[in-house]
């Protein structure tokens, strides 16, 4: 089994824009992923939820989707909306 971790290129928090208190959150569509192994950016303590389907394991960062919402993802059994 591979296991991978949703990676968002850019994730700058909301209070970066001047109209953040009036932005809703915006939605991951369609994540890029990344091997566990290349997720340095991550350490022992990070919250993580993780679903399997088949052989496919995703992990999607709780500090990513506490930012964005929810993130909306395909598995092999269909489509799935990971939120936080």
């Amino acid at each position: 089994m591979r296991a991978h971790v949703a990676l968002l290129l850019v994730a700058l928090p909301l209070m970066a824009f001047p109209q953040a208190k009036e932005m809703p959150y915006t939605a991951v569509n369609n994540p890029e992923f990344i091997p566990a192994s290349a997720a340095t950016f991550l350490a022992g303590p990070d919250r993580m939820i993780g679903v399997t389907s088949g052989d496919v394991v995703k992990a999607y960062p709780a500090a990513i989707l506490a930012q964005h919402g929810v993130v909306l993802d395909d598995l092999p059994t269909g489509p799935i909306a990971v939120t936080w």
